[in-house]
């Protein structure tokens, strides 16, 4: 794997008009699962192993990563991963027709902690809302971070969005992993003895 960079600001203006984004088409009735920052795709590719039949996408703004990535896929021989290169802030409805997608994973966002870079933080209400015109009903949003104010940052996006209902209750945290996937962080973190804070929040059919 090349050397590639940890942060990148995805505000940058080229990053705001990627010229070769795809429209993500999986096979009829193929499920399609999409990790948002997907780095070197680990998550994905455990969820790959446990639901061969299923399409794993990843979104990744690092073009070096997704290339690298999708070359390892391929000699492994897993036909149902890839990367795109894209920006998350702007690309999804590019990316993804309305109610395509089963579930979104969004694993260890990075924190921008300086007060002036949290607009680049990738967690806001528009990216909720984003995220769910494209999920089916009933469809599952997953988000995990190993720090606290990002992840009540998020908890507050999708408690006030009629969209969502989170799985564990109002204003509660996931218990654990429910999906059997591991990203490099989360096992570093458990690693460590590092908390995780889990969010699971669910498409709400009705949601206008």
């Amino acid at each position: 794997m090349p050397r590639v960079r940890q942060h990148v600001n995805p505000l940058k203006s080229d990053l705001l008009e990627i010229a070769d984004v795809p429209r993500i088409v999986p096979g009829a009735g193929q499920p399609l699962e999409v990790e948002l920052g997907a780095a070197e795709a680990h998550f994905l590719i455990d969820r790959a192993g446990a639901e061969p039949e299923a399409l794993f996408v990843g979104v990744e703004i690092r073009r070096e990563l997704v290339e690298a990535t999708n070359a390892d896929c391929a000699r492994r021989g897993l036909r149902n991963v890839r990367l795109v290169f894209a920006n998350i802030s702007v690309d999804l409805p590019r990316l993804f027709a309305p109610g395509s997608v089963r579930r979104f994973f969004l694993n260890f966002p990075d924190p921008w902690f300086k007060s002036r870079q949290h607009k680049r933080r990738v967690i806001n209400p528009e990216l909720v809302a984003e995220l769910a015109r494209a999920l089916q009903p009933g469809g599952e949003l997953y988000v995990m971070t190993d720090i606290f104010a990002l992840a009540l940052d998020a908890m507050a996006a999708l408690e006030t969005s009629p969209a969502y209902a989170s799985a564990s209750g109002a204003w509660t945290f996931a218990r654990h992993n429910p999906y059997g996937a591991k990203s490099r962080r989360e096992r570093q973190c458990e690693q460590e003895g590092a908390p995780i804070w889990r969010l699971l929040y669910r498409r709400v059919d009705s949601a206008v």
